[in-house]
């Protein structure tokens, strides 16, 4: 089943819209905040700052306007500011991960967003030397480098 094909039966298992297709390359950084259980304002300002330049870079790509600002809120109202199903995001996720839409710079700007959101909070202080991102972001976060196939020891090659 192609990339399409898999969103369309979750956009019907979890009444996504048709914008919502648009919105894929934020997943990573949506599952990263949620993997404490709380969306901290932090964390979401930094989303926030992904979502204006994703929405900049997808209108340009098209040489139209694609999203409004009512698609992207629409959005965050509904993975960001709640917490979406396990099952959905994982559904998502695996679209964005093992399909080849992403290219290599953006896969690397999704990368860093996701480091800068771990290492927004913190769980308790003080923290241990290498606790100020938590383990279980951590294994996110390398799983994520091999799906989008790249290494953390050697940058991206970018185009």
């Amino acid at each position: 089943m192609g990339r399409q094909q898999v969103f369309e039966q979750l956009a019907e298992d979890f009444d996504l819209k048709p914008a919502d297709y648009y919105f894929l390359e934020l997943i990573p950084l949506i599952e990263v905040m949620w993997l404490d259980g709380k969306n901290q304002q932090s964390e979401l300002n930094i989303l926030y700052q992904f979502v204006v330049e994703h929405i900049a870079y997808i209108d340009q790509a098209a040489g139209i306007q694609v999203l409004t600002v009512k698609d992207a809120n629409d959005f965050l109202d509904r993975f960001a500011h709640q917490k979406p199903p396990q099952k959905l995001l994982t559904g998502l996720h695996n679209i964005i991960a093992k399909g080849n839409g992403v290219i290599a710079p953006r896969k690397m700007n999704i990368l860093e967003y996701c480091l800068d959101i771990s290492a927004a909070c913190v769980v308790h202080y003080p923290y241990g030397m290498r606790e100020r991102i938590r383990h279980d972001e951590k294994e996110f976060l390398l799983r994520l480098f091999a799906e989008f196939n790249i290494s953390p020891k050697k940058p991206a090659d970018i185009f």
